[in-house]
């Protein structure tokens, strides 16, 4: 009886919880294409390089690359509104980084 109450509360409490809890990590950031840019202010281009034998401590962000995801968050410490994948792989990775203002219309 208790594994059944136990069961239900996960199920009714532990799921939304976990879907909840899940936002975009980075939710002012857009990922462009050059003619979505055209308006904006360039900031920098940013190159970081991933480390292919590193073990995954923690799994929550398991689908991006290391270098991917230093790319995102030195982007997001900007204040960049835009990124512009440059290059995008296993080994690293790179991107434009832009300010775009609000009433360009391409957010």
């Amino acid at each position: 009886m208790l594994r059944i109450d136990l069961t239900k509360w996960i199920i009714f409490f532990g799921i939304p919880f976990f879907v909840a809890c899940a936002p975009n990590r980075f939710p002012n950031l857009v990922v462009a294409e050059e003619g979505m840019v055209q308006n904006c202010y360039y900031l920098d281009t940013i190159s970081e390089t991933s480390d292919p034998g590193k073990p995954i401590i923690n799994y929550k962000y398991y689908k991006y690359y290391d270098g991917e995801l230093k790319v995102l968050e030195r982007a997001d410490h900007m204040r960049a509104t835009h990124l512009v994948w440059l290059h995008n792989s296993a080994i690293g990775s790179s991107g434009a980084a832009y300010l775009c203002d609000e009433s360009d219309g391409n957010n």
